[in-house]
C-alpha cells in the first residue's frame, strides 16, 4: 500500500487533490482512498489531507502517520511537513519556483504556481495549484498520463481543457532534485 500526505494552506485545494489522486488510482485499476483531515482549518491556515493507493483492498481508515510521499503545496511548509513524519525511504514533492532539496529524502520539484497562472487557473485567493500538482504527483507515482487526463475529464466533463493543459505541463516538467 502506498500512502501520501498533502500539506498545504486552506484554500489551496488539498482535499480536492487528495480526491483526484484516489480517483486516479481507481481509474488505473487499483484501490484509492482520500482522507481529508478536518480540524480547525480556515482559509490560509496550514491543512492536510492524505491518500492511500493499493492493488488490493484497503482496510486502514486512520490518518497516515509515516507516508511514503509528502506533497508540499507551499515551499513555506516544507520543514513542518517533513517534521510531521515521513517514511525513512519516503520522497517529497514540492511546489516551488526553484530546486528545494530535502535532506535524507528524494525530492521532486514543480512550479505549480507558474503553471496555474500560465493556464489561467485562478480563484479569488490566487492560482489553483492543485491541478498542476495532480499532474506532477501522477508522474512521480508512474500513473500514466492518459489515466491522469481521464480523471480530470471525469471530474469536469466538457470543461477540463485548461486543467488538462496545466496538469499535462506539470506531468512533463516535474524534476527530481539531486541533493
Amino acid at each position: 500500500m502506498l500512502e501520501l500526505r498533502i500539506n498545504g494552506f486552506g484554500g489551496q485545494g488539498s482535499v480536492t487533490l487528495a480526491h483526484l489522486l484516489a480517483q486516479a488510482a481507481l481509474e488505473n485499476g487499483n484501490q484509492g482512498q482520500a482522507l481529508p483531515f478536518f480540524g480547525v482549518e480556515r482559509r490560509g491556515a496550514p491543512v492536510r489531507a492524505a491518500v492511500r493507493m493499493s492493488a488490493t483492498s484497503i482496510h486502514a481508515h486512520s490518518q497516515c502517520e509515516l507516508p511514503d510521499y509528502v506533497v508540499v503545496m507551499s515551499e513555506k511548509l516544507t520543514k513542518e511537513a517533513v517534521n510531521e513524519g515521513i517514511n525513512e525511504f519516503g520522497a517529497v514533492i514540492i511546489n516551488a519556483p526553484h530546486a528545494v532539496a530535502v535532506e535524507k529524502h528524494p525530492t521532486w520539484q514543480v512550479d505549480a504556481d507558474a503553471i496555474a497562472r500560465e493556464a489561467g487557473l485562478f480563484s479569488a485567493d490566487g492560482p489553483f495549484i492543485n491541478i498542476p500538482l495532480f499532474g506532477a504527483v501522477c508522474r512521480v507515482l508512474n500513473i500514466p498520463q492518459n489515466i491522469m487526463e481521464q480523471t480530470i475529464l471525469n471530474k469536469w466533463p466538457g470543461s477540463g481543457e485548461r486543467n488538462l493543459g496545466a496538469a499535462g505541463k506539470a506531468y512533463n516538467t516535474v524534476t527530481q532534485i539531486r541533493g
